[in-house]
């Protein structure tokens, strides 16, 4: 498993990793009419996204959620700052 955290300070998850990342996601709201400033974060969708780590850097961990040899890749890009927690299902061989 990795955090956030450790995801900032350079921990770096290997290419060809399957990975389950848990992330906050932006979010619309329709109709809104009052807003608790003191629970903003609440206001995020909280994300799953299963798949094979691609491609990483600083700022963005790639995920392909599907891959396939006649059409490419299907390619989530996720801000690391958005991340809260990967877990780590298979290791790339």
């Amino acid at each position: 498993m990795a955090t956030q955290r450790e995801l900032d300070a350079g921990l770096r998850i290997g290419s060809s990793a399957i990975v389950d990342v848990e992330w906050l996601d932006a979010c619309a709201h329709m109709a809104v009419e009052k807003i608790n400033p003191k629970k903003l974060s609440e206001l995020l969708c909280p994300t799953h996204t299963i798949g094979k780590v691609v491609a990483q850097d600083k700022q963005v961990l790639c995920v392909a959620t599907n891959i396939s040899a006649a059409n490419g890749l299907d390619l989530i890009a996720i801000p690391i700052r958005w991340i809260k927690l990967i877990r780590i299902i298979q290791t790339a061989h």
